[in-house]
């Protein structure tokens, strides 16, 4: 019963597959447009991801893209590869 419990409770978050093959999770997607839209860019460098204006980013800004890490770098890869443009 107590498996059932944390099954239930951790579900995956949902997936999108990008042109190109890409698949990232949908909020990293949401939050990624949600920087770009408050002026900020994201860019990948060397494993690193890259943010400008980082001294507007709040600390739960901060928080959320220590999270989401990983698909922000794809996502931010994705982009300057011009693989959005296919």
């Amino acid at each position: 019963m107590e498996f059932r419990r944390v099954l239930f409770r951790s579900r995956p978050a949902p997936l999108t597959e990008l042109r190109g093959g890409l698949i990232v999770r949908d909020d990293a997607i949401a939050f990624a447009c949600e920087l770009e839209r408050r002026g900020h860019q994201m860019r990948a460098a060397s494993g690193a991801l890259h943010v400008t204006r980082a001294s507007e980013l709040t600390a739960d800004d901060r928080a959320r893209i220590t999270q989401l890490k990983a698909h922000l770098l794809a996502i931010a890869d994705y982009v300057e590869r011009g693989r959005c443009d296919d």
